[in-house]
């Protein structure tokens, strides 16, 4: 029995352990995450300045790649699993926006909705009145790197496999002289499609070279390249250049589906973004 009660303790002791781990106030680290405009699904790049229960406020630097311009009444999603209480959120209703020469940035406020758990066990919460990175069940985090990666690599491939469909949807459809049509095939879809493909070769890449590197926690940060990966990870389809070239409502389902593939993809940037941080 006291063999029995001491090795209770040591499994209540290392429970403990995880919960006290170290959490990284996000905001003394200014690296952007990727979210997108819900109207015309637009992504961006933004920096969380802060979070409270009534909402958040972020900011989109000159210094970003990906810059839009966001609007009161804009819906936006953050693509980000945001803990505050025992509710998870990752969508917001602008409320207000401004200029901050200090910065050199646009910033926003938002009201928090569309409530749902995150896909992966790592967060950013309200904690001691900052926001910070957590990080739930710390045994299986060595390897959620290569998963996060094997799913994004996923992921693409399924927005290749989306226009490999269209590709001969869009050739009946389309309203143009037959000796026209090549070369919109040729400037649009087929570049768009090797753009596609040559990201999914490169994420192909990179996940084969994480499972057999095997990055710890405190190695990801010396082995991602976060802007390498945001380009691997962002949409090569432009919703309103397809619409205005093809000017046919049958096409927007489709359109869609892939924007849906896309937002998972930034919602997986945006996890590595988070073990980034937590390995600094």
């Amino acid at each position: 029995m006291y063999y029995t009660g001491v090795a209770e303790q040591r499994i209540m002791d290392q429970g403990e352990d995880r919960r006290r781990e170290k959490r990284l106030d996000i905001s003394s680290v200014n690296l952007p995450f990727l979210g997108t405009r819900g109207g015309d699904h637009s992504f961006f790049q933004y920096v969380v300045l802060d979070l409270s229960k009534s909402g958040i406020g972020f900011a989109i630097p000159t210094w970003v790649v990906s810059r839009e311009g966001i609007t009161k009444g804009d819906t936006v999603n953050f693509h980000l699993p945001i803990n505050i209480g025992e509710q998870y959120y990752n969508q917001g209703v602008i409320v207000w926006t401004k200029w901050d020469e200090a910065i050199g940035a646009q910033t926003c406020g938002a009201v928090l909705g569309n409530r749902g758990r995150p896909s992966y066990p790592v967060f950013i919460s309200i904690e001691s009145g900052s926001v910070s990175v957590n990080l739930e069940e710390f045994e299986v985090r060595d390897s959620l790197l290569c998963r996060v990666i094997k799913d994004t690599a996923f992921l693409k491939k399924g927005v290749d496999i989306y226009l490999g469909h269209l590709v001969p949807f869009f050739s009946r459809i389309a309203r143009y002289p037959r000796d026209e049509y090549p070369q919109l095939k040729n400037f649009l879809l087929s570049d768009v499609r090797s753009r596609v493909r040559e990201h999914c070769d490169q994420l192909e890449a990179l996940y084969v070279k994480t499972r057999t590197e095997t990055p710890g926690p405190s190695d990801i940060a010396r082995f991602i390249d976060l802007e390498e990966l945001r380009a691997m990870v962002e949409s090569e389809v432009y919703v309103e250049i397809f619409k205005a070239a093809f000017s046919d409502e049958s096409i927007v389902p489709y359109l869609n589906a892939i924007k849906d593939l896309e937002n998972r993809l930034y919602f997986n940037y945006n996890t590595i973004v988070m073990l980034y941080l937590h390995s600094l």
